[in-house]
Protein backbone atom coordinates (compact mmCIF):
# COMPACT_ATOMS: atom_id res chain seq x y z
CA UNK A 1 0.00 0.00 0.00
CA UNK A 2 2.98 2.55 0.94
CA UNK A 3 4.61 1.92 -2.38
CA UNK A 4 1.87 2.18 -4.50
CA UNK A 5 1.20 5.92 -2.75
CA UNK A 6 4.78 6.81 -3.48
CA UNK A 7 4.09 5.65 -7.12
CA UNK A 8 0.88 7.61 -7.37
CA UNK A 9 2.73 10.78 -5.41
CA UNK A 10 5.68 10.39 -8.00
CA UNK A 11 3.42 10.50 -10.85
CA UNK A 12 2.36 14.29 -9.72
CA UNK A 13 5.14 15.92 -8.27
CA UNK A 14 7.21 16.66 -11.44
CA UNK A 15 3.94 18.59 -12.85
CA UNK A 16 5.24 22.23 -11.41
CA UNK A 17 8.83 21.64 -12.23
CA UNK A 18 7.43 20.89 -16.07
CA UNK A 19 5.26 23.62 -16.50
CA UNK A 20 8.21 26.17 -15.30
CA UNK A 21 10.28 25.03 -17.87
CA UNK A 22 8.14 25.25 -20.54
CA UNK A 23 9.24 28.47 -22.98
CA UNK A 24 6.39 28.11 -25.37
CA UNK A 25 4.30 31.45 -25.68
CA UNK A 26 1.58 29.53 -27.27
CA UNK A 27 0.70 26.96 -24.24
CA UNK A 28 -2.46 28.10 -23.59
CA UNK A 29 -3.39 26.60 -20.57
CA UNK A 30 -1.67 29.29 -18.32
CA UNK A 31 -2.90 32.29 -20.38
CA UNK A 32 -5.33 34.43 -18.39
CA UNK A 33 -8.82 33.80 -20.01
CA UNK A 34 -10.34 36.61 -18.99
CA UNK A 35 -8.49 39.51 -20.79
CA UNK A 36 -8.08 40.12 -23.92
CA UNK A 37 -4.88 40.55 -25.79
CA UNK A 38 -3.91 44.46 -26.30
CA UNK A 39 -3.06 43.94 -30.24
CA UNK A 40 -6.94 43.07 -30.69
CA UNK A 41 -7.99 46.32 -29.52
CA UNK A 42 -6.24 47.65 -31.62
CA UNK A 43 -6.50 46.09 -34.45
CA UNK A 44 -10.52 46.08 -34.20
CA UNK A 45 -9.96 49.89 -33.99
CA UNK A 46 -7.99 50.04 -36.83
CA UNK A 47 -10.73 48.76 -38.86
CA UNK A 48 -13.53 50.92 -37.25
CA UNK A 49 -13.03 53.32 -40.62
CA UNK A 50 -13.62 50.94 -43.40
CA UNK A 51 -16.75 49.83 -44.83
CA UNK A 52 -16.15 46.89 -46.33
CA UNK A 53 -16.91 44.93 -43.23
CA UNK A 54 -20.74 43.08 -42.25
CA UNK A 55 -20.46 45.73 -38.84
CA UNK A 56 -20.05 48.66 -40.88
CA UNK A 57 -19.96 51.67 -38.22
CA UNK A 58 -20.52 48.79 -35.04
CA UNK A 59 -17.52 47.50 -34.75
CA UNK A 60 -16.30 49.40 -31.88
CA UNK A 61 -16.65 46.62 -28.52
CA UNK A 62 -17.15 48.06 -25.00
CA UNK A 63 -17.45 45.83 -21.83
CA UNK A 64 -20.94 47.13 -19.93
CA UNK A 65 -24.20 46.06 -18.78
CA UNK A 66 -26.83 45.57 -21.39
CA UNK A 67 -29.45 48.11 -21.75
CA UNK A 68 -32.44 46.25 -22.56
CA UNK A 69 -33.77 43.20 -20.74
CA UNK A 70 -36.74 41.18 -22.32
CA UNK A 71 -38.26 40.90 -18.63
CA UNK A 72 -38.20 41.64 -15.31
CA UNK A 73 -35.77 40.41 -12.50
CA UNK A 74 -32.98 39.67 -14.81
CA UNK A 75 -29.71 40.51 -12.76
CA UNK A 76 -26.95 42.93 -14.93
CA UNK A 77 -24.02 40.59 -16.26
CA UNK A 78 -21.35 42.47 -17.73
CA UNK A 79 -20.96 41.72 -20.95
CA UNK A 80 -19.29 42.64 -24.35
CA UNK A 81 -21.51 44.79 -25.94
CA UNK A 82 -21.49 47.09 -29.03
CA UNK A 83 -20.83 51.31 -28.83
CA UNK A 84 -23.86 51.63 -30.86
CA UNK A 85 -26.73 49.16 -31.25
CA UNK A 86 -27.21 48.19 -34.55
CA UNK A 87 -30.03 48.99 -36.76
CA UNK A 88 -33.16 46.14 -36.49
CA UNK A 89 -32.44 45.73 -40.53
CA UNK A 90 -29.09 44.58 -39.69
CA UNK A 91 -29.68 42.00 -37.31
CA UNK A 92 -32.01 39.77 -39.79
CA UNK A 93 -29.39 37.55 -41.63
CA UNK A 94 -31.26 36.53 -44.59
CA UNK A 95 -32.27 39.71 -46.01
CA UNK A 96 -30.12 42.19 -47.31
CA UNK A 97 -30.38 45.97 -46.46
CA UNK A 98 -28.81 49.34 -47.27
CA UNK A 99 -26.41 48.58 -44.74
CA UNK A 100 -24.80 44.82 -45.24
CA UNK A 101 -25.64 43.45 -48.80
CA UNK A 102 -25.69 39.70 -47.36
CA UNK A 103 -28.56 37.32 -47.78
CA UNK A 104 -26.89 34.35 -46.18
CA UNK A 105 -24.16 33.31 -43.45
CA UNK A 106 -21.44 32.55 -46.29
CA UNK A 107 -21.18 35.96 -47.38
CA UNK A 108 -20.76 37.29 -44.20
CA UNK A 109 -17.19 35.50 -44.26
CA UNK A 110 -17.20 35.28 -40.31
CA UNK A 111 -13.91 33.81 -38.54
CA UNK A 112 -15.20 31.39 -36.18
CA UNK A 113 -18.09 28.76 -36.54
CA UNK A 114 -21.33 29.22 -35.79
CA UNK A 115 -23.52 28.80 -32.72
CA UNK A 116 -27.52 28.04 -34.46
CA UNK A 117 -30.59 28.00 -32.43
CA UNK A 118 -33.38 26.88 -33.95
CA UNK A 119 -36.70 28.06 -31.92
CA UNK A 120 -40.46 28.08 -32.82
CA UNK A 121 -40.60 32.15 -31.39
CA UNK A 122 -38.11 33.88 -30.01
CA UNK A 123 -38.49 34.61 -25.73
CA UNK A 124 -36.68 35.17 -22.78
CA UNK A 125 -35.46 31.54 -23.02
CA UNK A 126 -33.10 33.01 -25.92
CA UNK A 127 -31.46 35.90 -24.23
CA UNK A 128 -30.21 34.09 -21.31
CA UNK A 129 -28.37 31.91 -23.50
CA UNK A 130 -26.87 34.93 -25.12
CA UNK A 131 -25.45 36.52 -21.90
CA UNK A 132 -23.10 33.90 -21.38
CA UNK A 133 -21.69 33.42 -24.33
CA UNK A 134 -20.78 37.57 -24.70
CA UNK A 135 -19.45 37.55 -21.20
CA UNK A 136 -16.88 39.79 -20.85
CA UNK A 137 -14.82 37.38 -19.34
CA UNK A 138 -15.03 35.42 -23.02
CA UNK A 139 -12.07 36.61 -25.23
CA UNK A 140 -13.04 38.73 -28.04
CA UNK A 141 -11.03 36.62 -30.76
CA UNK A 142 -12.62 33.09 -29.78
CA UNK A 143 -16.72 34.92 -29.62
CA UNK A 144 -18.93 32.60 -31.94
CA UNK A 145 -21.60 34.46 -33.83
CA UNK A 146 -24.72 33.20 -32.95
CA UNK A 147 -27.81 32.60 -34.80
CA UNK A 148 -31.36 32.14 -34.24
CA UNK A 149 -33.11 30.63 -36.54
CA UNK A 150 -37.11 31.00 -35.59
CA UNK A 151 -40.44 29.95 -37.59
CA UNK A 152 -42.08 33.08 -36.61
CA UNK A 153 -40.33 37.11 -37.33
CA UNK A 154 -39.23 38.24 -33.40
CA UNK A 155 -41.12 40.92 -31.48
CA UNK A 156 -39.36 44.72 -31.82
CA UNK A 157 -38.62 44.20 -27.95
CA UNK A 158 -36.79 41.12 -28.45
CA UNK A 159 -35.09 43.17 -31.09
CA UNK A 160 -34.37 45.83 -28.56
CA UNK A 161 -32.78 43.87 -26.31
CA UNK A 162 -29.90 41.41 -28.52
CA UNK A 163 -29.51 44.32 -30.68
CA UNK A 164 -26.64 45.48 -28.42
CA UNK A 165 -24.61 42.10 -28.58
CA UNK A 166 -21.93 41.52 -31.43
CA UNK A 167 -22.81 38.72 -34.06
CA UNK A 168 -25.71 38.15 -33.00
CA UNK A 169 -28.35 37.50 -35.54
CA UNK A 170 -31.59 35.95 -36.38
CA UNK A 171 -33.39 34.41 -39.99
CA UNK A 172 -36.70 33.39 -40.26
CA UNK A 173 -36.98 29.51 -41.24
CA UNK A 174 -37.42 26.22 -39.98
CA UNK A 175 -35.24 23.19 -38.92
CA UNK A 176 -37.13 20.67 -41.40
CA UNK A 177 -36.12 23.11 -44.64
CA UNK A 178 -32.64 22.71 -46.22
CA UNK A 179 -32.68 25.95 -48.02
CA UNK A 180 -33.46 27.76 -44.11
CA UNK A 181 -30.51 25.59 -42.87
CA UNK A 182 -28.31 26.52 -45.69
CA UNK A 183 -28.87 30.04 -45.39
CA UNK A 184 -28.19 30.58 -41.73
CA UNK A 185 -25.03 28.59 -42.06
CA UNK A 186 -24.88 24.68 -40.66
CA UNK A 187 -21.91 23.82 -42.59
CA UNK A 188 -20.41 26.61 -41.09
CA UNK A 189 -21.27 25.86 -37.72
CA UNK A 190 -19.81 24.07 -34.62
CA UNK A 191 -23.10 23.66 -32.59
CA UNK A 192 -26.78 23.63 -33.19
CA UNK A 193 -29.33 23.62 -30.48
CA UNK A 194 -32.52 22.73 -31.25
CA UNK A 195 -35.56 23.81 -28.85
CA UNK A 196 -38.60 21.91 -28.47
CA UNK A 197 -41.27 23.15 -29.79
CA UNK A 198 -44.27 24.61 -27.49
CA UNK A 199 -46.98 23.27 -30.13
CA UNK A 200 -45.63 20.10 -29.18
CA UNK A 201 -45.83 19.97 -25.52
CA UNK A 202 -49.51 19.75 -26.16
CA UNK A 203 -49.76 16.25 -28.37
CA UNK A 204 -52.87 13.96 -27.92
CA UNK A 205 -50.50 11.19 -27.11
CA UNK A 206 -47.45 12.33 -24.51
CA UNK A 207 -44.18 10.13 -26.13
CA UNK A 208 -45.55 11.68 -29.99
CA UNK A 209 -44.42 14.82 -28.49
CA UNK A 210 -41.03 15.00 -29.92
CA UNK A 211 -41.76 13.13 -32.70
CA UNK A 212 -41.21 15.77 -35.50
CA UNK A 213 -38.09 17.06 -33.33
CA UNK A 214 -36.47 13.42 -32.92
CA UNK A 215 -36.80 13.12 -36.58
CA UNK A 216 -35.40 16.44 -37.97
CA UNK A 217 -32.19 15.97 -35.43
CA UNK A 218 -31.50 12.57 -36.79
CA UNK A 219 -31.93 14.02 -40.54
CA UNK A 220 -29.28 16.46 -39.27
CA UNK A 221 -26.81 14.04 -37.46
CA UNK A 222 -27.02 11.70 -40.71
CA UNK A 223 -26.75 15.07 -43.01
CA UNK A 224 -24.01 16.83 -41.01
CA UNK A 225 -22.16 14.29 -38.87
CA UNK A 226 -19.43 16.98 -37.74
CA UNK A 227 -21.93 19.43 -36.31
CA UNK A 228 -22.73 18.76 -32.55
CA UNK A 229 -25.99 19.34 -32.02
CA UNK A 230 -27.70 20.05 -28.39
CA UNK A 231 -31.44 18.45 -28.62
CA UNK A 232 -34.38 19.65 -25.91
CA UNK A 233 -37.08 17.48 -25.29
CA UNK A 234 -40.13 17.04 -23.64
CA UNK A 235 -39.93 13.36 -22.31
CA UNK A 236 -36.71 11.98 -21.01
CA UNK A 237 -37.83 8.69 -22.21
CA UNK A 238 -37.59 9.89 -25.51
CA UNK A 239 -33.95 10.14 -25.10
CA UNK A 240 -32.87 6.62 -26.57
CA UNK A 241 -34.40 7.81 -29.62
CA UNK A 242 -31.44 10.39 -30.26
CA UNK A 243 -28.48 9.93 -32.40
CA UNK A 244 -29.35 6.49 -32.88
CA UNK A 245 -27.63 3.89 -35.38
CA UNK A 246 -28.13 0.67 -36.65
CA UNK A 247 -26.80 -2.21 -35.36
CA UNK A 248 -25.12 -0.60 -32.11
CA UNK A 249 -24.04 -3.40 -29.34
CA UNK A 250 -23.48 -1.13 -26.93
CA UNK A 251 -27.05 0.72 -27.41
CA UNK A 252 -28.46 -2.38 -27.37
CA UNK A 253 -26.46 -3.83 -24.34
CA UNK A 254 -28.13 -0.44 -22.45
CA UNK A 255 -31.36 -1.05 -23.31
CA UNK A 256 -31.36 -4.13 -21.77
CA UNK A 257 -30.03 -2.64 -18.38
CA UNK A 258 -32.91 0.34 -18.77
CA UNK A 259 -35.31 -2.53 -18.53
CA UNK A 260 -34.10 -4.04 -15.84
CA UNK A 261 -33.98 -0.79 -13.96
CA UNK A 262 -37.36 0.10 -15.20
CA UNK A 263 -38.68 -2.84 -13.57
CA UNK A 264 -36.99 -1.38 -10.43
CA UNK A 265 -39.35 1.54 -10.47
CA UNK A 266 -36.15 3.66 -11.46
CA UNK A 267 -36.82 7.06 -13.32
CA UNK A 268 -33.57 8.12 -14.36
CA UNK A 269 -32.88 4.98 -16.29
CA UNK A 270 -32.06 8.00 -19.58
CA UNK A 271 -28.98 8.60 -17.32
CA UNK A 272 -27.51 5.70 -18.82
CA UNK A 273 -27.53 6.73 -22.34
CA UNK A 274 -24.53 8.32 -24.55
CA UNK A 275 -26.12 11.40 -25.83
CA UNK A 276 -26.97 12.25 -22.18
CA UNK A 277 -23.75 11.58 -20.97
CA UNK A 278 -22.37 13.63 -23.90
CA UNK A 279 -24.40 16.60 -23.50
CA UNK A 280 -25.87 15.98 -26.62
CA UNK A 281 -29.88 16.10 -24.97
CA UNK A 282 -31.61 17.41 -21.77
CA UNK A 283 -35.28 17.50 -21.03
CA UNK A 284 -37.17 20.28 -19.90
CA UNK A 285 -38.80 18.25 -17.06
CA UNK A 286 -35.16 18.04 -15.52
CA UNK A 287 -35.48 21.74 -14.30
CA UNK A 288 -38.87 21.23 -12.87
CA UNK A 289 -36.88 19.19 -10.17
CA UNK A 290 -34.90 22.13 -9.17
CA UNK A 291 -38.41 23.97 -8.22
CA UNK A 292 -38.80 21.20 -5.28
CA UNK A 293 -35.26 20.79 -3.99
CA UNK A 294 -35.46 25.43 -3.51
CA UNK A 295 -38.18 25.04 -1.12
CA UNK A 296 -35.48 23.24 1.11
CA UNK A 297 -32.19 24.39 -0.13
CA UNK A 298 -33.04 28.21 -0.52
CA UNK A 299 -29.98 28.63 -2.34
CA UNK A 300 -30.38 26.30 -5.28
CA UNK A 301 -31.58 28.90 -8.06
CA UNK A 302 -28.83 31.34 -7.37
CA UNK A 303 -26.00 28.94 -7.61
CA UNK A 304 -27.53 27.28 -10.65
CA UNK A 305 -28.22 31.01 -12.21
CA UNK A 306 -24.15 31.39 -11.48
CA UNK A 307 -23.05 28.40 -12.79
CA UNK A 308 -25.18 29.25 -15.46
CA UNK A 309 -23.40 32.40 -16.04
CA UNK A 310 -26.77 34.20 -15.80
CA UNK A 311 -25.34 36.12 -12.19
CA UNK A 312 -22.44 36.93 -10.87
CA UNK A 313 -21.30 38.46 -7.21
CA UNK A 314 -18.23 39.92 -6.02
CA UNK A 315 -15.32 37.03 -6.24
CA UNK A 316 -17.02 34.54 -8.14
CA UNK A 317 -15.78 32.44 -10.21
CA UNK A 318 -16.90 31.53 -13.83
CA UNK A 319 -17.17 28.43 -15.81
CA UNK A 320 -15.17 28.35 -19.09
CA UNK A 321 -13.29 25.78 -21.16
CA UNK A 322 -9.96 24.59 -22.54
CA UNK A 323 -8.77 22.47 -25.31
CA UNK A 324 -5.85 20.18 -24.75
CA UNK A 325 -3.94 19.88 -27.56
CA UNK A 326 -1.71 17.21 -28.35
CA UNK A 327 0.82 19.67 -26.78
CA UNK A 328 -0.28 19.20 -23.45
CA UNK A 329 0.13 15.41 -23.51
CA UNK A 330 3.05 15.61 -21.28
CA UNK A 331 0.91 16.13 -18.68
CA UNK A 332 -0.56 12.50 -19.12
CA UNK A 333 -3.53 11.91 -16.88
CA UNK A 334 -6.64 13.92 -15.19
CA UNK A 335 -4.82 13.82 -11.51
CA UNK A 336 -2.02 15.82 -12.76
CA UNK A 337 -3.73 18.24 -15.15
CA UNK A 338 -5.92 19.08 -12.13
CA UNK A 339 -2.97 19.67 -10.05
CA UNK A 340 -1.13 21.59 -13.18
CA UNK A 341 -4.19 24.26 -13.00
CA UNK A 342 -4.66 24.34 -9.54
CA UNK A 343 -1.33 25.27 -8.82
CA UNK A 344 -0.26 27.72 -11.91
CA UNK A 345 -3.80 28.92 -12.62
CA UNK A 346 -5.88 29.05 -9.79
CA UNK A 347 -8.97 27.26 -11.79
CA UNK A 348 -10.15 23.78 -10.24
CA UNK A 349 -11.12 21.30 -13.53
CA UNK A 350 -14.74 20.16 -13.17
CA UNK A 351 -14.48 17.79 -15.46
CA UNK A 352 -12.74 16.00 -18.79
CA UNK A 353 -14.60 15.98 -22.11
CA UNK A 354 -13.66 13.58 -24.99
CA UNK A 355 -14.29 14.10 -27.91
CA UNK A 356 -14.49 11.38 -31.25
CA UNK A 357 -15.00 12.49 -34.64
CA UNK A 358 -17.67 10.70 -36.73
CA UNK A 359 -17.48 9.79 -40.21
CA UNK A 360 -20.22 7.62 -42.07
CA UNK A 361 -18.91 4.43 -44.04
CA UNK A 362 -18.77 4.41 -47.64
CA UNK A 363 -21.45 1.69 -48.07
CA UNK A 364 -24.04 4.75 -46.62
CA UNK A 365 -25.32 7.50 -49.02
CA UNK A 366 -23.39 11.28 -49.20
CA UNK A 367 -25.07 14.36 -49.97
CA UNK A 368 -23.44 16.94 -51.59
CA UNK A 369 -24.63 20.04 -51.11
CA UNK A 370 -23.54 23.45 -53.32
CA UNK A 371 -23.98 26.55 -50.53
CA UNK A 372 -23.71 28.78 -53.82
CA UNK A 373 -26.68 27.44 -55.27
CA UNK A 374 -29.27 28.79 -52.29
CA UNK A 375 -30.41 32.37 -52.40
Amino acid sequence: MADSVKERRHSIAPVLELVDGVNSPTFDLLGDQSEDEGGEEGEEGGDSGGTDHWWGGHCEWVKGYPLNSPYIGSSPTLCHLLQERMPFCCVRLDKACHHVPCEDARSYGFKNRLIIVSAESAGNGLYNFIVPLRAYYRPRKDLNPIVLLLESPPEAHFLEAICWFPMVFYTVGSIDNLDSLLRCGVTFADTMVVVDKESSMIAEEDYMADAKTIVNVQTLYRLFPALSIITELTHPANMRFMQFKVKDHYSLALSKLEKKEREKGSNLVFMFRLPFAAGKVFSVSMLDTLLYQSFVKDYMISITRLLLGLDSTPGSGFLCTMKITEEDLWIRNYGRLYQKLCSSTGDIPIGIYRTESRTLPVSESQVSINVEEVK
